[in-house]
This record gives C-alpha cells, structure tokens and sequence, in this order.
C-alpha cells in the first residue's frame, strides 16, 4: 500500500476515478463521540451537484470508529 501526502490540486486533477463512497468524520464537543457521516458512491447531477447514492450517520466514542468505518465498508461499499 502506498501512502502519500496530496495537496488541493492534486485531488483536482484525479479525474476519471469512479467514486466509491466518502466518508467524514467529525467529533460533538457536548459528548466528545464521533460523529461519522458516510455515503456510497456520488453522481454528478445537473452538471452541479455530487448526490450520493445513499448516505448513513452513526455516532459512536473514539474507540468504535475504526469497527464502524469496517463494517461501513464491508456491507456498502466493497460488497459490490
């Protein structure tokens, strides 16, 4: 596996690249969880805006997100 860090116009330039899905994560400051916002797969629609094909939130402490992320992975994205 390779590990690289990009910049902004890197990314820019990685045309041609099916998206698979995305996933951001954020922390709530009332609870410290993590709040995980996951989509699967984003299609370009009125030559405007990415819409996912679906989309999924779960909040969890710092402890499960890496088993949330796996699971996430595992039964949407990389089943197809």
């Amino acid at each position: 596996m390779k590990n690289e860090e990009i910049r902004v116009r890197d990314r820019m330039r990685m045309r041609g690249l099916k998206n698979k899905g995305l996933i951001e994560i954020s922390q709530d400051t009332k609870t410290d969880d993590f709040v995980l916002v996951m989509s699967k797969g984003t299609h370009r629609k009125w030559l405007l805006f990415n819409f996912p094909d679906g989309m999924w939130r779960a909040s969890c402490p710092k402890e499960q997100v890496f088993d949330v992320v796996k699971d996430f992975l595992t039964e949407r994205i990389l089943k197809d």
